[in-house]
């Protein structure tokens, strides 16, 4: 199915991926630009992509800050100048299109409406019910399934015991982004911090020591610890609805005393 949507000769200008647990985001998306720029010049545009040097591309990461109004200015007002690859084909992509301000999707949705020639929108999403129908009606939707199969190779190489390879099946959708977290040890700080505070909820020494950690840490290290907490225990709706509401810059301290309070609950 993937093969046929890169293979197939007229690609939409507006590109909705839905991811799956541990689908090959990155390499679908490098595949996807590939196919494009090498149906309309040489091999050499498809290598630039290859090594990350085609300059017209523009990226934004809606996982790891909110995507504001100048964020999409930004590509907005980039793409009105001349292209600086000689080929003319600019891409932008946006990771997590759901984590869009309502200011950014409006500046975006005339974007899509009336494109640039040659000028490809690539969004990506981890929850389809949160954009916006004005977004979807715009693009193409793909959806980017599950290969298990990268699963086995890519960690097979990798210490991990039996629980944490449950916990990354279970809570990332990039195998770069696992990768990434793994190799600067993030992963397994967090899994560490994560474990004692489930396994230590009733020893306030530890509490103590865990709630000076945590209030240290930023988004997205928070985001994972309580994405691994809900692997460790059973699927809690609390924990659950924490991870569904919590704010890009939470209360930190009211935010662990919430989760501890889950965590005696639960045992």
């Amino acid at each position: 199915m993937g093969n046929n949507f890169l293979n197939a000769k007229n690609k939409p200008h507006a590109l909705l991926l839905i991811e799956s647990k541990l689908c090959d985001l990155n390499n679908f998306v490098k595949n996807y630009m590939k196919s494009i720029v090498s149906s309309v010049g040489s091999k050499e545009w498809s290598q630039k992509i290859d090594d990350n040097t085609y300059y017209d591309i523009i990226r934004v990461n809606g996982y790891e800050n909110t995507i504001k109004k100048d964020d999409i200015l930004n590509i907005v007002n980039q793409f009105s100048k001349t292209s600086v690859e000689s080929l003319g084909i600019k891409f932008y992509i946006i990771y997590g299109i759901e984590f869009a301000t309502s200011q950014a999707v409006n500046s975006l949705l005339k974007f899509l409406e009336e494109p640039p020639v040659d000028t490809y929108a690539i969004l990506t999403t981890r929850a389809l019910n949160l954009v916006l129908p004005t977004i979807k009606s715009r693009c193409q939707t793909f959806i980017l399934k599950s290969d298990l199969n990268i699963f086995t190779e890519t960690f097979k190489s990798i210490k991990l015991n039996e629980q944490q390879l449950k916990t990354i099946k279970n809570i990332y959708y990039s195998y770069d982004e696992a990768i990434k977290d793994i190799n600067n040890n993030d992963f397994y700080d967090s899994y560490e911090l994560a474990l004692s505070f489930v396994k230590n909820f009733d020893n306030l020494a530890i509490i103590k020591q865990l709630q000076e950690k945590f209030i240290k840490l930023d988004y997205k290290q928070i985001m994972l610890i309580l994405k691994i907490i809900n692997t460790l225990i059973p699927t809690n709706p609390n924990i659950i609805k924490i991870l569904e509401n919590i704010s890009v810059n939470p209360i930190k301290i009211l935010l662990f005393n919430n989760v501890w309070s889950i965590l005696r609950g639960v045992k």
